[in-house]
């Protein structure tokens, strides 16, 4: 298990002891074991349940691009709703406990089915450091180390690094999205990526350029792996890249 998952972990147990746990949705109390998303905001989450099938919306977009195994987003990402400002809040905000806590609830559902059974490694996309300092964290990487914790799997987080710190993506079009991307990925630790079956973890897909750029940069300097995704979010009009 990873230092992430572990400093979660002992930050959930020391906080119970002194304030009461509240949904981070809707502010309801919850307990420890909720992981701080009560009952109705889990049946309110408009979940894709692009997980349970092999061909979903999500995996359709890298059809004829790239070797995908599996892939999968677990809930949309849409208009004003609760679960778009949840997600602002832990990429934007610093509530890191958020971006676990989801990845957790993730990770719980890949496992409840056969498509990511034999998922060796777990890598959250990278973030270029000087963007990491500014927000104090990798906000996948702790989607990651959430989902890992459910599924007990290994985190790898230093195989691949940003080359570049290139714009945000937020506010771009469409089409804007894809400039730049070449090489904006490097894979320095192929010895521990060969063979292995890789899980690349993601907060937000909206065209999937930056994400294609990462899988493009694993499969092309280990043609031996192979590769999937996981995305916390999705936006709900997806279509074909």
């Amino acid at each position: 298990m990873s230092m992430h998952s572990d400093i979660a972990e002992i930050y959930y147990d020391t906080r119970s002891l002194i304030f009461p746990e509240c949904c981070m949705v809707c502010g309801c109390h919850v307990t420890h074991a909720m992981h701080n998303i009560c009952p109705r905001c889990r049946v309110n989450i408009p979940t894709t349940n692009y997980w349970l099938r092999e061909d979903n919306p999500s995996k359709e977009c890298f059809d004829g691009l790239l070797p995908i195994t599996q892939g999968s987003s677990f809930f949309f990402y849409k208009g004003n709703s609760l679960w778009r400002s949840l997600v602002h809040r832990f990429k934007y905000g610093g509530t890191w406990q958020i971006a676990y806590n989801l990845g957790r609830w993730y990770g719980a559902e890949l496992k409840s089915t056969s498509l990511y059974d034999d998922v060796d490694i777990i890598i959250p996309l990278p973030l270029h450091p000087i963007k990491s300092i500014m927000r104090g964290y990798n906000q996948s990487r702790y989607i990651a180390d959430g989902i890992a914790k459910e599924m007990g799997i290994k985190v790898e987080s230093h195989a691949i690094r940003r080359t570049r710190n290139n714009p945000s993506q937020a506010r771009r079009k469409r089409e804007e999205r894809w400039v730049g991307l070449d090489d904006l990925f490097r894979v320095t630790k192929p010895e521990k990526l060969r063979g292995k079956h890789i899980l690349v973890v993601d907060d937000v897909m909206t065209s999937g350029a930056t994400l294609y750029a990462c899988l493009h940069a694993i499969i092309e300097s280990v043609p031996d792996a192979r590769i999937s995704f996981a995305t916390l979010a999705v936006t709900q009009h997806i279509t074909q890249l």
